[in-house]
């Protein structure tokens, strides 16, 4: 079986010759600390070659943010602390100079939206039908910004999903279009205490707003969509944290729900195979009200935040998960990763449809030996051998160079802010 055809006949609890491999993604910050540990240049550069993860493959370039942005102001420069307007309307602080690669230290003080007017406002900039939002962009549309990371920017990459199309028509690699979901598009325009109130104050802007969100999605793919053969389109929502979801049941079935509805009919009938949603956080409340009406899947089943996959795959019969490997497991002995790592395949296993990986990025608190032992597991595990007695050779963990410096969290978090101790 090739990737996609093994992808497809999972998520069918169809009969597949391996689990797909995957993992679980290293962030930014996590290549920087184990560059200290061995890892080369090469290697981080080739990772996708040296952890031998299964690719999928995207379908083009969708910006699902402000445009064109508004201008960026400063307020104020207090030592390493900048107070300033972002191109979506915002005010936040950020620190200047980033003391490491993806540490991001964004903290947001006000949002673009607060009311009607404000809206309006917002939504003229939302038009799905701006080609700026498919192609990329020329040199005279590039519009520089102070932020400190990519996030909210409209970057000038990206490939046009028309230059995509044979590609993924043909591809033997599962095809998936990531994008914005409903809740977490407004609530980066209006900030997720503001939204939570709003729903009582402002229930019909609300309404207004996620009903915008819907019709904006399926106006933006719609064209792309009856071209390409999607396999897995993804929401990004992170809608819950530790215990519970950010809006209540109720508040799901009244504004989420039926807009889910719209989508989910979009999506099946433009042949796309699976709707998933990634959502940090505790996920069963969303799973109550929204699968399997409107979902086919979920992910990433953090663990921290009350999460178990045998829970879930036990309670909302033939979902589709993947995630669910307790990253703070892997930092600690390997008689205690594997542990972890053998309880989430015997899981897989037993029910189907459920594909192991780090429930998250990958925190630069895991050493990077503990990572490839990792990696090694899971392949061995992935490829059906023992759970009880199958352990990997280590060939990868061979080919790092000497240990520089091991990640410790606290002299991490006192570098981050010791640029602002004279702020006090």
């Amino acid at each position: 079986m090739n990737p996609r055809e093994r992808m497809r006949a999972l998520i069918r609890r169809e009969p597949i010759d391996r689990l797909p491999y995957q993992f679980g993604g290293p962030r930014a910050s996590t290549f920087a600390a184990w560059r200290l540990q061995g890892l080369s240049q090469l290697q981080q550069r080739n990772w996708s070659q040296l952890s031998g993860e299964d690719g999928t493959m995207g379908v083009g370039k969708f910006y699902t943010g402000v445009y064109p942005l508004f201008e960026e102001r400063v307020i104020e420069e207090q030592g390493n602390l900048r107070t300033w307007v972002d191109g979506w309307g915002s005010t936040r602080q950020d620190a200047i100079v980033q003391p490491t690669a993806g540490f991001a230290t964004r903290r947001w003080l006000d949002f673009a939206v607060k009311g009607w007017d404000d809206w309006k406002r917002v939504r003229e900039r939302l038009d799905p039908h701006t080609p700026q939002r498919t192609r990329p962009l020329t040199v005279d549309e590039i519009t520089p910004t102070m932020g400190p990371d990519s996030y909210g920017w409209h970057a000038p990459g990206g490939s046009h999903w028309r230059d995509n199309i044979e590609t993924c028509n043909h591809a033997d690699v599962p095809v998936r279009l990531v994008t914005t979901g409903i809740y977490w598009g407004i609530r980066d325009l209006v900030g997720m205490e503001n939204l939570s109130v709003m729903f009582y104050d402002q229930p019909g802007l609300v309404q207004d707003m996620f009903d915008y969100w819907a019709w904006f999605l399926m106006e933006l793919l719609d064209e792309a969509l009856s071209h390409i053969k999607v396999d897995i389109v993804m929401l990004n929502e992170d809608m819950a944290f530790k215990g519970q979801a950010m809006m209540s049941p109720p508040l799901m079935q009244k504004f989420l729900l039926p807009n889910y509805r719209k989508l989910y009919s979009f999506f099946k009938d433009k042949g796309v195979g699976t709707l998933i949603m990634d959502s940090d956080g505790y996920n069963n409340q969303i799973l109550d009200v929204l699968y399997p009406q409107v979902l086919d899947g979920i992910q990433p089943i953090e663990i921290a935040a009350g999460n178990d996959p045998e829970q879930i795959l036990t309670n909302f019969p033939g979902i589709h998960i993947h995630g669910g490997v307790d990253k703070r497991e892997l930092r600690f002995s390997r008689e205690q990763l594997r542990a972890e790592v053998v309880k989430r395949y015997n899981t897989a296993r037993r029910h189907g449809g459920y594909i192991p990986h780090v429930d998250h990025g990958v925190p630069p608190d895991i050493p990077l030996r503990n990572f490839l032992y990792y990696l090694e597991l899971c392949r061995g595990f992935c490829d059906g051998q023992d759970l009880a007695s199958f352990e990997p050779s280590c060939q990868l963990e061979q080919q790092l160079g000497p240990v520089e410096e091991m990640f410790e969290p606290g002299s991490a978090i006192a570098a981050a802010y010791a640029m602002d101790e004279e702020l006090g």
